[in-house]
């Protein structure tokens, strides 16, 4: 059973497969807006549609459970190819044949021949060796059992045949980067009207309500219109407090975001419509008072059931407060028609809410973003961006000689040579060795260069 799971992840089909079930992801997650309000899509699709999408998850699609089995898969395949292939390369690389016996040469597309006039094998072999040290590559003379025959072998960039795992590792952490913040990543929105506080997210699409470790506080905001009256800026000012200290300050316009761990809140919209509200546990406890907008949620208790339950305001009417008790699932339970001076019971948590008023105040609609793993990706773009380079610009160079006296004072060298890719670079390199060989040593022969394809 296992090995046929690893035979099929080693698959490069599997892969094709897998990649075209992302793309086909991507298309679905673009034309469909992704985590809208309901209503929105009631509009668009129809109710029927609607329940078909949510059940398939495309109006949450890098949320979705099979958007993140395809990424653990893609990630599994991956693994499993770079595993399957890696011994050989690991072989080609680290293992390699450095003696050029007699005949080895015409398995090499690259060859030149000459004879020089030499003292002896060695001298050549330590010539060759300064040569090649000087192009930047890695000489060495190898050992040889064989009287008045002397080898030479070396590697130029033998890290050039890792360039494709490299890129792999930087996928590998892409795809890291992608699961976190398909798991643990949100998108949401918070209202807040001046002198109003809160540490509640609602979450788009599905209204699940997410509590920060923080709270968030608008100070000021101000609107400014041109003549049509058409927005022209909206800009807020506002406060981050933590344990109930004020830990840092910005004022945030359209594309300037204020960022506290890792958590960024986006200027986005605006709004009318602020509500003064008093809230306590017990008809004898102290009022708490509560400033909110509209459509932003409060916390109001959690009840016997153990379920956290919130109050929103979502609409005015003169008089009227009309505002839903919701669940920190985004699910709506009841809905009511508050009016100023009143106190009513929350049934759920025994808990009292009064409104002292309320008035059209603009307040700020602000885009909060949590993406744990977007430095995750960076990282992992990097290292597959220098991957990439690797894999296609720096070719892995491989030089081997022997070198063997004819007779006295000629010598007689065979040069070889390989490359993953770049040939002509490494004719250049032969070129350019032959040239100073050549300069050095007397020719008895003129050179015989063979090429064999």
């Amino acid at each position: 059973m296992l090995k046929s799971l690893y035979r099929l992840f080693s698959s490069v089909k599997v892969a094709i497969i897998i990649l075209l079930s992302l793309a086909v992801t991507s298309i679905i997650g673009t034309i469909v807006e992704q985590q809208q309000n309901p209503d929105k899509y009631l509009r668009e699709y129809g109710e029927v549609t609607y329940k078909i999408f949510k059940f398939l998850g495309f109006t949450d699609v890098y949320h979705s459970w099979w958007y993140i089995l395809l990424l653990v898969l893609l990630a599994i395949n991956l693994t499993v190819c770079s595993i399957e292939r890696l011994p050989k390369i690991w072989k080609i690389a680290k293992n390699p044949k450095k003696k050029l016996r007699e005949g080895a040469e015409n398995a090499y597309r690259l060859v030149h021949k000459l004879t020089l006039s030499a003292s002896n094998p060695d001298e050549v072999a330590e010539k060759l060796v300064s040569i090649l040290k000087q192009m930047g590559y890695k000489p060495e003379k190898v050992p040889s059992d064989e009287e008045n025959t002397k080898y030479v072998f070396a590697d130029k960039h033998v890290f050039a045949r890792f360039g494709v795992y490299i890129v792999h590792a930087g996928i590998l952490i892409v795809l890291v980067g992608g699961l976190l913040t398909a798991i643990f990543g949100y998108r949401g929105y918070m209202n807040l009207a001046e002198g109003s506080k809160s540490n509640l997210v609602t979450l788009f699409g599905n209204g699940k309500i997410i509590e920060l470790p923080f709270e968030v506080q608008c100070d000021k905001f101000t609107i400014d219109f041109y003549p049509s009256g058409m927005p022209k800026a909206y800009i807020s000012d506002l406060e981050v407090i933590e344990n109930g200290k004020t830990v840092k300050k910005q004022r945030i316009v359209v594309n300037t975001p204020l960022s506290y761990r890792g958590i960024y809140f986006y200027q986005a919209n605006y709004g009318k419509g602020r509500v003064y509200f008093f809230k306590k546990i017990n008809q004898k406890a102290k009022e708490q008072p509560i400033i909110d907008a509209l459509g932003q949620p409060f916390y109001v208790g959690k009840g016997k059931d153990g379920i956290k339950y919130y109050l929103s305001p979502v609409a005015m009417d003169g008089q009227f407060i009309f505002v839903d008790l919701i669940t920190q699932n985004g699910e709506t339970l009841a809905q009511a028609k508050m009016t100023s001076g009143q106190w009513y019971r929350i049934p759920q948590t025994g808990q009292f809410v009064a409104i002292g008023g309320a008035d059209n105040a603009f307040y700020t609609g602000l885009q909060v973003s949590y993406d744990p793993g977007t430095w995750v990706v960076w990282v992992g773009s990097t290292i597959m961006v220098i991957g990439l380079f690797v894999a296609f610009f720096i070719p892995h160079k491989r030089i081997l000689a022997r070198i063997k006296q004819v007779k006295e004072g000629k010598v007689n060298i065979v040069i070889a040579g390989r490359t993953n890719k770049g040939f002509e670079s490494l004719e250049k390199d032969m070129e350019k060795i032959l040239g100073v060989l050549k300069s050095s040593y007397c020719n008895i022969l003129a050179p015989k260069e063979e090429n064999h394809d």
